[in-house]
């Protein structure tokens, strides 16, 4: 078993998804009740909770970034396969590596902003106009949610990577059973 293999069959792989599956969960009840109690305050008793809007905001962008992150781990984010499959195996599989590359790189790119944004926020700490809730507590989410699309970015990237480097002309570019077969994403 490769490194990359052993990584993604670890604990810690494993916890991560977790989490974010749980925060997927929470924010999106959390998200839905809220808004149901808005509506049900705005037009049932005609009255209005001040500031209820901030607060689903914030549970907006950990849902947005957290579902965004889980779809680059699950390869389930768009993606146009046209031009792959008139592609030979191995030149499919080159492009695959280009495309994850592309990906990891700009990933990594939005998460050294996102910690510029979050170490700006803290440090002058701007506030919520209703609430005075601190930005930076929806502001970490772009941050959480681009460090793990770098995390799964970089490692799908080396696992193209080194199933390229392996391959033979004309050699098909199978995936271990247990994953998804993802050719080509964008």
């Amino acid at each position: 078993m490769n490194l990359i293999a052993a990584f993604k069959n670890s604990a810690a792989w494993a916890f991560l998804v977790r989490i974010q599956e749980w925060l997927l969960t929470l924010t999106s009840v959390f998200v839905v009740l809220i808004m149901c109690v808005e509506v049900f305050l705005r037009y049932v008793i005609k009255s209005d909770l001040f500031g209820l809007e901030e607060i689903v905001v914030i549970a907006a962008f950990w849902l947005y970034f957290m579902g965004s992150s889980y779809g680059v781990y699950e390869k389930s984010h768009v993606k146009a396969d046209i031009i792959p499959q008139m592609l030979k195996p191995r030149h499919r599989a080159l492009l695959s590596v280009a495309v994850r590359f592309t990906m990891a790189a700009l990933c990594i790119l939005y998460s050294v902003w996102a910690v510029d944004m979050v170490i700006y926020s803290i440090t002058w700490m701007p506030k919520t106009t209703g609430l005075r809730i601190p930005v930076f507590i929806s502001q970490s989410s772009i941050l959480a949610g681009y460090i793990l699309m770098s995390l799964y970015s970089v490692v799908y990237f080396f696992d193209d990577l080194f199933r390229f480097l392996g391959m033979k002309d004309g050699e098909s570019t199978r995936e271990a059973p247990e994953e998804k077969t993802d050719e080509f994403c964008v």
